[in-house]
């Protein structure tokens, strides 16, 4: 019988953290961007795909498209999009707030951390490889790389680090809607997916059945999953 985790929860900030610290010593953990807390279903979710125990840390309760989008950007998906650019500040106050947090209530995590998310927060997992080596890895559960500009910048600019790996995933309609910024979604992912391989780092893409809404805790299972997965193959 699995372990129940030790819930810890806490606001930083304004902001709403959650613990969720597995049984066992020295286990990576993964810090996930939720639009709403989502880290009980996220485990189970895990559990049932065999996942190895980790620590999870969720951080939700602000300002999705303001504090996710890595630069200024007009209105795409709808006209309340509020693309602030504040993505820098924000992942400043994610390792200087959150991770320190995190190391005190968890211990220390040998294993390594990852950082993991869904639309604008999977967008801004895979965008962090790009500002900081503190993570490992990312998952990119049906990431808004439709970003304007973001294809180009991913391809053209180089990652602070080679991680551990990288899981990439959309659902298989997400690119079948009217709005033409949206239908090029699949195109930059395989685009992006290229340009890994091609640089020599661990990247997959899965196709998940559904439009942008469906499975949403079983998509960013499966890549924690894999990501945790690849990176103890890794590490042999």
């Amino acid at each position: 019988m699995a372990v129940s985790p030790e819930i810890t929860h806490a606001t930083l900030d304004g902001r709403a953290v959650t613990a969720y610290r597995a049984a066992g010593e020295g286990l990576p953990v993964v810090f996930s961007n939720d639009y709403a807390e989502s880290g009980g279903a996220v485990l189970s979710r895990c559990s049932q795909l065999g996942c190895a125990p980790f620590d999870l840390v969720t951080i939700s309760g602000f300002s999705w498209d303001q504090c996710l989008s890595p630069w200024p950007s007009e209105p795409v998906a709808t006209k309340d999009d509020h693309f602030a650019g504040d993505a820098p500040a924000y992942l400043e106050w994610l390792l200087g707030s959150v991770v320190p947090w995190a190391s005190d209530t968890l211990g220390e995590t040998a294993a390594g951390s990852y950082v993991s998310g869904y639309s604008m927060a999977g967008l801004f997992a895979l965008w962090s490889l790009y500002e900081t080596d503190a993570f490992a890895g990312a998952v990119c559960a049906s990431g808004s790389l439709w970003y304007p500009g973001f294809g180009d910048f991913a391809t053209t600019h180089d990652l602070v680090a080679s991680p551990q790996g990288v899981y990439l995933s959309l659902g298989d309609r997400e690119s079948s809607v009217r709005n033409p910024a949206l239908r090029v979604t699949e195109s930059v992912f395989r685009l992006v997916r290229d340009s890994y391989e091609r640089r020599g780092i661990p990247v997959t893409f899965e196709l998940n059945p559904g439009n942008h809404f469906r499975d949403m805790d079983l998509r960013v299972a499966k890549g924690i999953t894999w990501l945790l997965g690849t990176a103890a193959e890794g590490r042999r």
